[in-house]
């Protein structure tokens, strides 16, 4: 165990140091000016270094050092001006928690506010980011509408938008495809879209190789039906739930991932000027429109780290008022405590001279007069 110079054990909550007892395993050894509290049980050695202070005993097998080191048995009660010291070095050390906290809440201000810079330009290049996404699918939104209004046939019309649109949010589309029997082909795409637990509008539904049995045509045929599904319109989690439903109605399906653009281009009835100028629109806005997207994620994550960073700054200043305040409460109460240790006794008087002033003069007058009688007494002889 070492306990570097000037460095202090501190007891709270009424711990007393004849209380504590300190089991090394090898030596011990004790800075300058250190204070340390408790028995200390040392398997080998232990030294104090000069000014050190402990109150408790030392117990050791090999040898104890001691320079200029105050021991203080902790077994009697402790005194006014023990406590005094004791509150004294919880507010010490309080301040220096108190201090560092400080210094920590600053430091995570500052990153705080730096990250909210950051978060600030992130938001703006998002907005520009989106804006410019808006211009480029509102201008493939346009040419898409153009090329539609020169179709006439309903289902293939259908069919074109729903591709038209993946195309220009930039995504797939998810081709179904399985036999169905039915009266018609209206009642197999309808008992497809029932068996996928999906309403007809999120859909483009196609029935080929239609084989009606041509002598029974009052019977149900088998239909072949093809559901083009987008996930512009059914997510993933639906789709994967539509599916399911199909399964579990018993039906067998074929699930491709197709280009939405691929598909546009087998629809007939498409001008192919218009389908050219729909093409490089919707891929530019299917590009724009992920870039804006990544822009996005960017600058939410970075918002949030912001406000992470804020809160956390927050609670790390409150935290560091609070450790001051509890260092001034002990402050308040080391000062108290302090009023009641008794003061130092005055230092006794020198001890006074065997004669004091009459006596002195007491002296000499019979010295005076015996010499006076010697010399009489001489004269005669």
């Amino acid at each position: 165990m070492s306990i570097a110079a000037n460095k202090k054990i501190i007891l709270q909550g009424g711990a007393r140091a004849d209380n504590i007892m300190w089991v090394v395993a090898g030596a011990s050894s004790f800075g300058a000016g250190s204070r340390f509290q408790g028995n200390i049980l040392s398997a080998t050695s232990a030294a104090f270094l000069t000014g050190s202070t402990i109150d408790g005993r030392v117990l050791v097998q090999t040898a104890v050092t001691l320079q200029m080191t105050t021991v203080t048995n902790p077994s009697s009660p402790p005194t006014a001006n023990d406590v005094a010291t004791q509150l004294m070095d919880a507010a010490s050390a309080k301040k220096e928690e108190a201090d560092i906290k400080r210094k920590e809440a600053t430091d995570k201000r500052a990153a705080a506010n730096q990250k909210k810079e950051e978060a600030i330009v992130e938001r703006a290049a998002a907005d520009s980011k989106k804006k410019d996404s808006d211009v480029k699918t509102a201008k493939a939104q346009e040419t898409r509408d153009t090329m539609l209004g020169e179709m006439t046939d309903v289902k293939k019309k259908k069919k074109a938008q729903l591709l038209a649109d993946a195309a220009i949010a930039g995504v797939n589309v998810t081709k179904v495809k399985a036999s169905f029997t039915a009266a018609n082909e209206t009642a197999a795409c309808d008992d497809a879209y029932l068996k996928l637990g999906l309403i007809s509008t999120l859909g483009a539904c196609d029935v080929s190789n239609a084989s009606p049995d041509r002598r029974h045509l009052l019977a149900d045929a088998a239909y072949l039906v093809e559901i083009l599904l987008s996930s512009a319109e059914v997510n993933q989690s639906a789709m994967v739930a539509a599916l399911t439903s199909l399964s579990a109605a018993g039906v067998t399906a074929e699930t491709t991932e197709e280009d939405a653009l691929v598909l546009l281009s087998t629809v007939p009835g498409i001008d192919n000027a218009l389908l050219t100028t729909l093409k490089f629109d919707a891929t530019a806005a299917a590009a724009a429109t992920a870039i804006a997207a990544a822009a996005e994620a960017n600058a939410v994550a970075t918002e949030t780290a912001a406000a992470n960073l804020e809160s956390d700054a927050a609670a790390t200043e409150k935290a560091a008022v609070d450790l001051a305040t509890e260092a001034t409460a002990l402050d308040n109460e080391a000062a108290a405590a302090a009023k009641l240790v008794p003061p130092p006794s005055s230092p006794s008087p020198p001890p006074s001279s065997f004669f004091d002033d009459s006596g002195a003069a007491s002296l000499r007058a019979v010295v005076s007069t015996m010499v006076v009688v010697i010399v009489a007494a001489l004269l005669r002889t």
